[in-house]
C-alpha cells in the first residue's frame, strides 16, 4: 500500500503529464500555417495525448475521479477524430485544452481531499483541529460522529488508531472547504439541509454512502463559490 507521501507524489506527477500535453497542444494551436497534414496530425497528437494520460493514471486516484478523466479524455479524442470542422480548423485543439483544463480541476481535487495521516484517528483529529482552531471539541466531536471523551481516548492513545468511515469523510471535506470559508462556516456547511440530498443535511446524508459523491459535489462547489 503506498504511504500518503507517494500518493501525494503520484497525483502532482500525473497533473504534471497534463501540464506537458496541454503544453503541446498550445504548441499546435500557435501555428499559423497550418500545413496540409495538420488534421492527421491532430489525430496522432489526440490518440497519443489520451494514451499518455490513460497510462499516466495513479493508483491512488478514486473511482469517481478516474471516470471523471476518462470522460475528459472521451470527448477529446471525439473532438480530435470524428468531429473536425476543416472550416474551423483550430476548434478542436482550444476544446482539448478546456477539458485538459477540467482534468487539472479533477486532480487539484483530489490533492485537496488527500489527509495526511488518514489511517491514523490521532492525526486525523489533530487535523481537524488545526483546520478549525476555533470548534470547541464538542461540536468536533458531533461532526466526526464520537463523543468528546472518546477524542480525548484517541488522542491519548500510545498506538494508531484506526478511523471510521465518517471521520476520515469529514476531514476529506475540511480539507476542501477551509480554503474558503471561517471555520464556524465549515461547522455550519454541515447542518445546512440540502435539496441534493432530499432535504437532508450532511450531517445526517453522511452516514449514507450512497450519498457520498454528491456530498463531495457540493463541497467543491462551495469552495469554488467561497474561494480556491
Amino acid at each position: 500500500m503506498a504511504t500518503f507521501a507517494g500518493e501525494h507524489d503520484e497525483l502532482q506527477q500525473f497533473g504534471d503529464v497534463v501540464d506537458e500535453w496541454a503544453a503541446k497542444l498550445l504548441a499546435q494551436l500557435r501555428e499559423a500555417h497550418l500545413p496540409d497534414d495538420y488534421f492527421q496530425r491532430l489525430r496522432l497528437t489526440a490518440s497519443r495525448l489520451s494514451e499518455a494520460i490513460e497510462r499516466s493514471v495513479p493508483p491512488s486516484l478514486d473511482a469517481e475521479h478516474v471516470a471523471e478523466v476518462r470522460g475528459e479524455l472521451l470527448a477529446i479524442l471525439r473532438r480530435g477524430l470524428e468531429e473536425q470542422d476543416e472550416d474551423k480548423p483550430l476548434d478542436a485543439i482550444e476544446a482539448a485544452l478546456l477539458h485538459l483544463e477540467a482534468i487539472r480541476h479533477i486532480v487539484r481535487d483530489a490533492l485537496d481531499q488527500h489527509v495526511f495521516g488518514e489511517r491514523d484517528a490521532r492525526e486525523i483529529i489533530s487535523g481537524i483541529e488545526r483546520a478549525l482552531p476555533r470548534v470547541r471539541r464538542k461540536e468536533l466531536g458531533s461532526l466526526i460522529g464520537v463523543s468528546d471523551r472518546s477524542i480525548q481516548r484517541i488522542v491519548a492513545s500510545p498506538k494508531p488508531v484506526d478511523p471510521q468511515r465518517r471521520m476520515l469523510l469529514v476531514a476529506r471535506l475540511v480539507e476542501l472547504l477551509r480554503r474558503g470559508w471561517t471555520p464556524e462556516g465549515v461547522v455550519a456547511w454541515f447542518s445546512r439541509p440540502r435539496g441534493e440530498l432530499d432535504g437532508m443535511t450532511v450531517d445526517e446524508a453522511i452516514e449514507d454512502p450512497s450519498y457520498e459523491q454528491a456530498i463531495f459535489a457540493l463541497a467543491r462547489h462551495g469552495r469554488a463559490q467561497h474561494g480556491s
